[in-house]
């Protein structure tokens, strides 16, 4: 069977895809604004009926746990996620996911969208409201194929991907259990190529506390918190010794006033593993640096997703990439990457999913993020493509 999925050229087609990137990027829809997710995930609706899905719902999901300065602990309210289903009962299924939340917090100076020529510049354009409206093309495209009918779709969008997903993990895990292959709308790598293995991520703090005494008149009766959190940072930095493990400190906190030994200190990382192996080995050296060091340390573990490692499965999918690609004379490779996404707790739950395969764009997570409005028809047409030889690989 050939493809018989064209890109849609129609005149006006492209104002009419940027003016709904725009009308979703325009809302501030920072992880920890759930007013604003939940206002882009209700204008994101309102683009989904469109397609008559056999279910379209907003679902409320956990509170995200957050370590404040002081090391107290709470929980930080997100959005709804937007769930959408056609043909579930259909013998292969498909599912297309993203996410509504970015990066950038409701008071961020970053907020303007704005348009030069078909690229477009503002919060989210890319990573991943852009990759969303990309989504609804390739839905709208299997829709107008007679072979489309036989496939089943779901259309999961998260709120908190961009802070680790922890509440939305049962909607993955279901999403997983649902569904035959996956489809992610995070945007393509800078080179344009899609992401094939995954390094796993892991939040974690460790919270030192030590004797406060008064800087001239007792300064040998204290125990200083921030030293212990140095000493302990410097070993823990060094397990970055360890090919595929990367432990970086991005953030400390303690102390007061200058003539007081400071007692509590806290240092908050983000790690990097290639394998379930890394993880374990690097989850177990945190808790024994930790529990050797002077002073009481504890550690807290926040968030974490797993490596998503190469699969056959997965090369599968990313041949299948690769081939629709270079049946419209284009190339797409699939590199290794050190960032991560809804699509390794995906892999995690048994889905095999390319989950890069959104809108082509750049400076991500910065003030320089943009979009390009016109990479939509063809990667929509191009994405189709790969659902339809999945479709045909996994039913004849």
């Amino acid at each position: 069977m050939t493809s018989d999925i064209e890109v849609d050229t129609a005149p006006g087609r492209l104002d009419e895809l940027t003016a709904r990137v725009v009308a979703l990027a325009e809302i501030n829809s920072g992880s920890y604004n759930p007013d604003g997710v939940n206002r882009c995930g209700e204008r994101l609706a309102g683009f989904v009926a469109e397609l008559a899905p056999a279910t379209l719902e907003m679902i409320p999901v956990g509170a995200s746990p957050m370590i404040a300065p002081d090391g107290s602990r709470r929980e930080a309210p997100v959005g709804m996620a937007l769930r959408a289903t056609k043909r579930p009962d259909a013998p292969f299924r498909v599912c297309l996911f993203g996410h509504l939340d970015t990066v950038f917090a409701v008071d961020d100076p970053f907020r303007d969208v704005t348009v030069a020529g078909r690229r477009l510049f503002g919060p989210g354009v890319a990573d991943c409201k852009g990759g969303l409206v990309l989504a609804m093309e390739v839905l709208r495209h299997l829709d107008s194929v007679a072979w489309g009918h036989d496939i089943g779709w779901e259309l999961l969008v998260v709120p908190d991907e961009e802070i680790g997903s922890v509440g939305s993990k049962d909607l993955l895990r279901r999403a997983a259990e649902a569904n035959d292959v996956g489809i992610g709308f995070e945007p393509s790598l800078p080179s344009g190529n899609v992401a094939a293995a995954r390094k796993g991520s892991l939040n974690v703090h460790t919270i030192v506390r030590g004797r406060a005494a008064h800087v001239g008149r007792a300064h040998d009766q204290g125990r200083s918190a921030i030293r212990g959190l140095a000493e302990v940072v410097v070993e823990l930095e060094a397990l970055n010794r360890r090919d595929g493990v990367t432990v970086n400190c991005g953030r400390i906190s303690g102390g007061g006033a200058l003539n007081v030994v400071p007692d509590f200190a806290m240092g908050s990382y983000n790690l990097r593993v290639e394998t379930a192996e890394d993880q374990a080995w690097v989850q177990d050296r945190f808790d024994a640096i930790s529990a050797a060091a002077d002073l009481d340390v504890e550690v807290i573990w926040t968030s974490t997703r797993p490596p998503k490692p190469r699969t056959p499965a997965l090369e599968l999918l990313l041949a299948d990439v690769a081939e629709a690609a270079e049946a419209r004379g284009l190339h797409i490779a699939a590199e290794d990457t050190g960032g991560c996404c809804d699509g390794n707790d995906l892999a995690a739950a048994g889905l095999p999913n390319v989950d890069s395969l959104g809108i082509f764009g750049g400076g991500i997570h910065s003030a320089d993020e943009f979009a390009d409005i016109d990479s939509i028809p063809a990667r929509a047409a191009g994405v189709t493509e790969v659902i339809r030889r999945a479709w045909q690989r996994a039913t004849t």
